[in-house]
């Protein structure tokens, strides 16, 4: 199976390919959206978040705004999402809180529930929490679009985690998963290869 279209944002996003058009995975940040809108000709089928980080969900009320595109993301996010909750600050003094809450809300009605175990236009929907806890990925004959469970060679900083731990043991699950190719939010794609390396790496 040939690779998603990588769109490099602040964050990378993913035109995925399926019957009749596409999907996208992640919508980048809020002041992107109209750099976003201006590379889409056709709308998308849906929008899929890995995550409520601004950087990969900042764009999604745009899309929603344009398109009338479902939005989907996993129950423990959209309190984020919705604004309902303040994200956690960003490791950054005095202005951390702030800047991470700079999204605008996305409505409740663009939502929609995935947990793991669902099937997305032929992905399997995969839990990969830490990061976030809520944090989902998708999962096609090897191929892993991951989020931010890893980046770079390694694991985000342990600031920007909510479960440091639980995103140690996400590595051992992807590895378990058996991905071929892992493509990151940041950085990548991994091969299977190296997601064993960091594996090794932080022993788990």
């Amino acid at each position: 199976m040939n690779g998603p279209e990588v769109l490099p944002f602040a964050a990378n996003l993913y035109r995925v390919p399926v019957e009749g058009g596409y999907f996208l995975v992640d919508a980048g940040l809020p002041w992107e959206a109209g750099r976003l809108l201006s590379l889409l000709r056709e709308p998308p089928k849906l929008l899929f978040l890995t995550h409520h980080h601004l950087d990969h969900a900042g764009g999604a009320r745009a899309l929603f705004e344009r398109f009338g595109v479902r939005v989907l993301a996993h129950p423990a996010e959209w309190p984020y999402l919705t604004k309902k909750k303040p994200r956690p600050p960003l490791p950054l003094p005095l202005f951390g809180r702030a800047l991470a809450n700079l999204g605008p809300a996305v409505p409740e009605e663009a939502l929609v529930p995935v947990e793991e175990g669902e099937e997305v236009l032929g992905w399997r929907v995969v839990a990969l929490p830490g990061h976030t806890l809520g944090q989902l990925g998708l999962l096609k004959e090897g191929v892993l679009l991951a989020g931010d469970a890893l980046r770079g060679k390694g694991l985000p900083s342990r600031f920007i985690n909510e479960d440091h731990a639980l995103a140690r043991r996400t590595v051992r699950k992807i590895l378990e998963l058996g991905a071929e190719r892992v493509y990151l939010g940041h950085g990548g794609p991994l091969t299977g290869e190296e997601v064993a390396a960091i594996a090794r790496r932080l022993g788990v």
